[in-house]
């Protein structure tokens, strides 16, 4: 009986990730175009653009100060049948996400050339890192209210329309791209080179958020309502930001602590820096699929537990981990023979080619780790108990990444491939210490 529940609880998640993956593969391409035409400027403006990519990071990472609450609180709801709850915790969702991404947009862009220049890249790398980062500001916003949509939706139970909004974002993008950064005759397009990608971003985010806020706001079943979205509820935006906080704090400290990495890498030099970008552009492919289950592990366990059943929750842990164990041993199978070729896709100098394959390698090895990483904070996450996974978080990617990277390069001065393994000490750790905290069981009776 057991048995035929895990079978159960697997085509569920199936079911649930597989519009998400999808999604996020397009969004994943729409990075993919962007680094790979950049790539055609230059090894400085693909490490220039990188070093913005990594503020991006901690950006969009804020985001989880609001969605972390979101997806508990709507799924819960969703399992208690509280049509009520549902619809007021998603308005306030959109009002928060609204505010935050005005206000830290907009502080955020009064500081983009002493945040770029904190890297100490070469004066070209940073003025092109500064040109680039400024642009993708201006869409900020834009993102918080497309990510705040979208988990409104995938906590209701519905992935498949974030999925269609991000393909269509994607579509857009890899049309533009082209267009903006090598100019288009045609329409009288002039060359604007990096920061023609940005803009080419930020006009696909543009159609995406639009296009997302108006499919939620005439959802039936949500029944959200656009002028009470701004009349303040602080008792349930108190609730949100209250689970948010240490899922926000938790998402930050991962791409707060690759600010810091991207610096020692950058202390190597320019060819490691574009190295260290396109790596990462092949194990965002891990990330998709780590994502979709991320998703639909939450809002599993968040209804389950709003059922109050207990062993459904847990069970949905238990598949996860098998679906994901399959799929990351498949992963590295084909990943790292193939490590050289995929970073010649994007450039042709020797020395980039061998740092990012041995970034494949060192980093698909880790991967392992990140299956009990991504399963058990998103049960965690489901529960709304976000405390533990920012704790270990905060532990692994700190003391095991940042620690062991600093003192491997400015102490013992080592190779970059010491930098690589930093990163998969740190999966090993956070894997392993979630997987003990999980299974102390205390997130099963976390109210919300």
């Amino acid at each position: 009986m057991e048995i035929k529940q895990e079978i159960s609880i697997v085509k569920r998640i199936i079911k649930l990730s597989l519009p998400v993956m999808m999604g996020e593969i397009m969004f994943s391409i729409l990075s993919f175009v962007d680094r790979f035409y950049i790539a055609k400027l230059g090894i400085n403006e693909a490490a220039g653009s990188s070093l913005s990519s990594t503020i991006v990071w901690v950006l969009i990472a804020l985001s989880t100060l609001i969605t972390g609450g979101t997806i508990a609180l709507v799924s819960r709801m969703v399992g208690e049948k509280n049509e009520k709850g549902v619809t007021k915790s998603a308005e306030q969702s959109m009002l928060l996400a609204l505010f935050l991404g005005l206000f830290l947009g907009g502080i955020t862009y009064l500081f983009s050339a002493d945040i770029i220049g904190f890297f100490n890249a070469e004066p070209v790398v940073e003025r092109l890192g500064i040109e680039y980062f400024s642009i993708l500001l201006l869409g900020y916003p834009l993102i918080m209210i497309g990510s705040t949509s979208g988990v409104i939706f995938q906590s209701s139970g519905n992935t498949k329309t974030p999925m269609l909004i991000f393909t269509g974002m994607s579509i857009m993008n890899i049309i533009l791209d082209p267009m903006l950064i090598f100019g288009f005759d045609l329409f009288s397009i002039p060359a604007m080179g990096v920061r023609g990608a940005a803009l080419a971003t930020v006009i696909s985010e543009l159609v995406a958020c639009t296009w997302i806020a108006v499919l939620l706001y005439r959802d039936k079943k949500l029944k959200l309502n656009f002028l009470s979205t701004f009349i303040p509820d602080f008792v349930m935006i108190k609730r949100i930001l209250k689970i948010g906080m240490w899922s926000g704090m938790n998402s930050l400290s991962r791409p707060l602590s690759a600010i810091f990495l991207q610096k020692i890498i950058t202390f190597h030099g320019t060819y490691f820096v574009a190295a260290f970008s396109f790596g990462i552009q092949w194990i965002s492919i891990v990330f998709i699929f780590m994502q979709g289950m991320r998703v639909a592990i939450s809002t599993l366990v968040g209804q389950f537990l709003g059922q109050n059943n207990h062993q459904g929750a847990e069970d949905t842990t238990k598949a996860g981990l098998q679906f994901g164990y399959v799929f990351i041993a498949i992963i590295m199978a084909i990943g790292m023979p193939l490590s050289k070729y995929a970073i010649s896709i994007f450039t042709a100098d020797s020395t980039v080619i061998e740092a990012g394959s041995w970034y494949l390698i060192i980093v698909l090895a880790g991967m392992l780790f990140e299956v009990p990483m991504t399963v058990y904070a998103a049960g965690f996450n489901g529960a709304g108990d976000t405390a533990p996974p920012t704790i270990i978080a905060f532990f692994s990617n700190w003391v095991g990444k940042i620690g062991f990277a600093a003192i491997a390069t400015y102490y013992f001065d080592l190779g970059i491939n010491w930098v690589w393994f930093a990163i998969t000490l740190s999966l090993i750790i956070e894997g392993i210490g979630l997987s003990i905290w999980f299974k102390r069981g205390k997130w099963k009776h976390k109210t919300v």
